[in-house]
């Protein structure tokens, strides 16, 4: 009879832990203001300019060449949401001797957890090339920052910007020798 009972309330709480396994598996729903800013960003893909582009409300935090001709750049909103473009460059214009560029993927970045930066500059193991970002903190000494808790990498091809394992990422201090 003991083994009955033991077994009966072994199965329930087992069936109780995948219920809530399962209910703690499934991600929320976005809010309106996730998909707001969402279709935000993405109003940028497809778009040219030449020179710097302008976000309306938004602080230009600069970027650079990932790879050519991809090119990346970063914005923030007083809230410490992100957005973050890659573009391609096309041929420079050699009337002007600017370049043009078409605006490949955009994504918005939360602001991050207390304590960590999103950083545009990120590379992993012995590559140099800045194909990475990701949410990192470490001492401010240290030109290139190891913890590293979210990362995203950057198609050398498209620009598309995809979420990755931060595992063996490092990023570079944005402060370092300032």
């Amino acid at each position: 009879m003991h083994s009955t009972i033991f077994t009966s309330l072994t199965a329930l709480c087992f069936s109780g832990a995948l219920a809530i396994g399962v209910a703690l598996a499934e991600p929320k729903a976005p809010t309106q203001e996730e998909n707001a800013d969402a279709d935000f960003a993405k109003s940028f893909v497809g778009k040219s300019y030449t020179g710097d582009l302008e976000v309306e409300d938004w602080l230009d935090y600069g970027g650079g060449l990932v790879s050519p001709p991809i090119w990346i750049r970063q914005y923030q909103r007083e809230d410490g949401t992100n957005l973050v473009l890659t573009s391609r460059e096309s041929a420079p214009d050699t009337r002007t001797s600017s370049a043009t560029y078409e605006v490949t993927d955009a994504i918005i970045v939360p602001p991050p957890r207390k304590g960590l930066e999103l950083v545009i500059s990120c590379t992993q193991g012995d590559d140099p090339t800045l194909r990475f970002m990701g949410e990192a903190k470490g001492p401010d000494e240290q030109e290139w920052w190891g913890d590293v808790r979210r990362a995203w990498e950057i198609s050398l091809e498209t620009g598309a910007i995809t979420p990755t394992a931060p595992k063996g990422i490092k990023c570079n201090n944005p402060g370092w020798g300032q």
